[in-house]
């Protein structure tokens, strides 16, 4: 529009107003034409800073792609400053007006729409479309408010779906498909290539199948949605194995009473998993949210409706950056709208086609499948790798505890158990087990941590008191947790101490104990001084009497983990006080790799391993001191809340257990101690509280436990 046009004012006289004219402010008038002016200016040079501020910044992150559509800082020097700045300020109602109305039109809206595109491609196709089509650079107050264009939540964009049929009426194009789609025949072939890239990752197609119910098997008791949310959240930025590890740090410091601070993104990203894993419901925005719903297939199968649109769906479907590049942005509503019609459309196709031999493709499956073989096609991803899901990222985070439950030699709690079968000693460990109903070890599981099943193994072990060799029926519990620069986070390494600690106390053992491989990635050549041995199950009872043999003579002790053992160096023998990684290497090459092929067909390869121990063998012995009590409970004080979280896991485990050795002592002719049974009764009545009382007290100590223990008699 021109300052001046033909049927405009001039100098603030309006012919056409007629006989109105007496309505007319001469003065206020001929400030319009100026002010609009301005106004315009203030709107071009403001346009850059306008769009940042409106749009939710998408920065190009993936797991499956992902985007932080978190919203970015509001950023300075907007048209609302320059319209304060410039000078000539009116000095009229009409032309305060004016400015405000003619910023609402830059005089050149391009270069700063190709500038802001250029800089972070924050607008994308939205911007391409309105420019292309002669619509408005910026949504108009009237037709269109500003929440339709930039709206974020999933809701709304799905809801749009209807409009992705609709067509641009001046050059074809398809409203919210990618740049060129402007014809039947062309969606037609885009719909074809999603298609090629969804036969290519069929291997991946039940990724969100396979994930979900990995979650539900580790997850603590009803907090699958929790761990699913965290998962989503951490998922910004990262691939699996990186989302994974993410999350399972935000887990235990939560577990551990710690604040969350975890994710590639922090600051923002710490807030929303602090209050998934706290219950409080929220939603985590347009890609996050959909992604968090599909990993609740296997328990909430209503939450997954949509497929996650991420870089690699963009890609999929043909979308490119303004420059002819891979696309690597957040998506605008219109946008969501046509993926989501086209995929409804795709999903028929492929049912029809039984594409690699399956009729039910859905929105999970057929996303799942194109993301992976968009992956594999662009070179980012082996198609061996294609089906992996975070459990089989768990073995990398798994610390194991291997546990007997045969009581420790020289303590006198039913010692003629270890005199007893195998097989009999197996079947007192079934009898009361430390796994709930899903296979997993209950301390690690009621204190909120993520834990993988636990495994059958074969216990080795050598009290000082005898010095003979042990060999029992054991489990490897496997919780989760996270190492930084080459050791376990401290938090989750005293989360460990506390947990074995507890057991060996409750089981009466003259140790707990656990340890955990450090990836090669965070270790030298040099600290790699242990072994591990990878096997499909555990060695025999006699293959592990031989193992624990060699380790013994070698500076090393053995562990079988149920599915490898570890023979782990003991820095505090002669042998192992010097051992580096290139001395072992050296000694895998002589006569200690020779006799493990002998013995176990394997020489293994060279780890770091880091190890937990928890020593009560001396403490038994005083009888009547309280030693051993005392060093439980100044244990579980280490850390209160992890403490207080596992405690009635541990009530229900003592009180198990002081019945099954009465009975056991009762059956056999065997014995039981009598403080050792009073500690057990009293903590599964009283917890920690009374069992601190008592210790204090000295009822623990000198207080025979009941002859018949019954449990009513708790209460």
């Amino acid at each position: 529009m021109a300052l001046l046009d033909e049927e405009g004012a001039a100098f603030g006289y309006y012919p056409q107003m007629g006989g109105r004219r007496r309505f007319n402010d001469p003065q206020g008038s001929a400030d319009i034409p100026l002010q609009t002016f301005i106004g315009r200016l203030a709107g071009l040079l403001g346009l850059p800073t306008d769009i940042a501020n409106v749009v939710r910044t998408p920065n190009p992150m993936e797991v499956y792609g992902d985007v932080n559509y978190d919203p970015a800082t509001q950023l300075p020097y907007d048209t609302r400053y320059f319209n304060k700045a410039l000078p000539l300020q009116p000095k009229s109602k009409a032309g305060e007006l004016a400015r405000e109305a003619g910023s609402f039109v830059p005089l050149n809206p391009m270069p700063a729409v190709r500038g802001v595109q250029k800089l972070g491609g924050l607008l994308g196709e939205e911007i391409a479309t309105r420019v292309a089509t002669g619509q408005s650079i910026l949504p108009s107050l009237s037709a269109e408010p500003q929440s339709a264009m930039f709206a974020a939540s999933p809701t709304s964009a799905r809801q749009g779906v209807g409009k992705s049929k609709n067509r641009v009426g001046t050059t074809g194009q398809y409203v919210g498909a990618p740049q060129g789609i402007d014809s039947p025949q062309k969606l037609a072939a885009m719909r074809a290539n999603y298609m090629k890239d969804v036969n290519q990752g069929i291997a991946g197609r039940d990724w969100y199948d396979d994930a979900s119910k990995w979650i539900s098997e580790v997850a603590p008791e009803n907090r699958s949605q929790a761990i699913a949310d965290a998962i989503g959240v951490s998922s910004q930025g990262t691939g699996v194995d990186s989302n994974l590890g993410f999350a399972v740090k935000g887990i235990n410091q939560f577990a551990a009473g710690l604040p969350v601070e975890t994710g590639r993104f922090p600051s923002n990203q710490s807030p929303l998993i602090q209050n998934a894993l706290a219950g409080i419901q929220q939603h985590l925005g347009p890609k996050r949210q959909p992604f968090a719903s599909n990993l609740s297939v296997e328990w909430n199968p209503s939450m997954a409706q949509y497929p996650v649109h991420d870089i690699w769906q963009g890609r999929a479907f043909g979308y490119k950056t303004p420059e002819g590049k891979p696309w690597d942005a957040g998506f605008s509503p219109q946008q969501h709208a046509f993926m989501d019609q086209q995929m409804v459309a795709i999903q028929d196709q492929l049912n029809n086609a039984k594409a690699g031999g399956f009729t039910d493709w859905n929105p999970l499956n057929t996303q799942a499948a194109a993301w992976t073989g968009a992956k594999i096609r662009s070179g980012d991803l082996l198609p061996s790798d294609a089906a992996m899901h975070y459990g089989d990222f768990s073995p990398k985070y798994q610390a194991m505890a291997t546990h007997e439950q045969a009581t420790g030699a020289g303590i006198g709690q039913i010692e003629n158990l270890l005199s007893m079968p195998y097989e009999e000693r197996l079947a007192f460990q079934n009898a009361v087990p430390w796994t709930d109903a899903r296979g997993r070890d209950m301390i690690y599981g009621s204190g909120g941590l993520l834990v993988e099943p636990s495994t059958k193994a074969v216990g080795a072990y050598t009290p000082k008191a005898t010095g003979l060799l042990e060999v029992n029926p054991a489990e490897v519990a496997r919780p989760l947790v996270q190492q930084s620069g080459g050791a376990i986070i401290p938090s989750d390494a005293q989360m460990l101490n506390i947990g074995e600690s507890s057991r060996a106390y409750i089981d009466a053992q003259n140790a707990g104990a656990w340890h955990k491989i450090i990836p090669d990635t965070q270790t030298s050549a040099a600290e790699r001084n242990s072994i591990n041995i990878p096997l499909d199950k555990s060695p025999t009872p006699e293959q592990m009497s031989k193992l624990s043999e060699l380790a013994t003579q070698n500076g090393m002790f053995a562990v079988d983990t149920g599915k490898g053992v570890n023979l782990i160096n003991d820095p505090y023998s002669n042998i192992g006080k010097s051992r580096t990684g290139i001395t072992l290497s050296k000694e895998i090459k002589g006569n200690l790799g020779t006799t493990l092929k002998d013995v176990i067909g394997d020489t293994g390869q060279r780890v770091k391993i880091e190890t937990g121990y928890q020593d009560y063998e001396s403490l038994w012995k005083d009888v009547g001191k309280g030693k051993a009590t005392k060093q439980f409970l100044d244990t579980l004080k280490t850390n209160e809340q992890f403490a207080q979280s596992i405690e009635p896991a541990l009530q229900q485990k003592a009180l198990a257990n002081m019945q099954r050795d009465a009975e056991f002592a009762k059956r056999t002719g065997g014995k039981v101690r009598d403080d050792i049974q009073k500690a057990r009764e009293i903590f599964a009545a009283k917890g920690i509280a009374g069992l601190t009382a008592a210790l204090a007290s000295g009822v623990v100590l000198a207080e025979p436990a009941r002859a018949v223990l019954d449990p009513s008699q708790l209460q």
